[in-house]
């Protein structure tokens, strides 16, 4: 699944590691303003298509949750 890390990288920010203090990250994140419009119209993108969203609900809707899971599994890339 992207992260929102990636969604800077695709946009065309730099995104560097500035410091590691124990298990956290820190990162610093640069761009133009062109860039942080970019990263704007990405990140108002569904993560899932209408597509999956609809198959989703009818398996719901038959009560089919292993075919629930799988499918979200199969969108995690598990």
């Amino acid at each position: 699944m992207e992260t929102l890390l990636d969604r800077a990288r695709q946009a065309g920010m730099a995104v560097m590691l500035d410091a590691c203090i124990g298990r956290e990250r820190f990162h610093s994140i640069a761009g133009s303003a062109a860039t942080l419009d970019r990263f704007a119209q990405l990140c108002e993108k569904p993560a899932v298509s209408r597509d999956t969203l609809v198959n989703w609900a009818a398996l719901c809707e038959r009560g089919d949750t292993r075919a629930v899971a799988a499918a979200i599994r199969q969108a995690l890339g598990e």
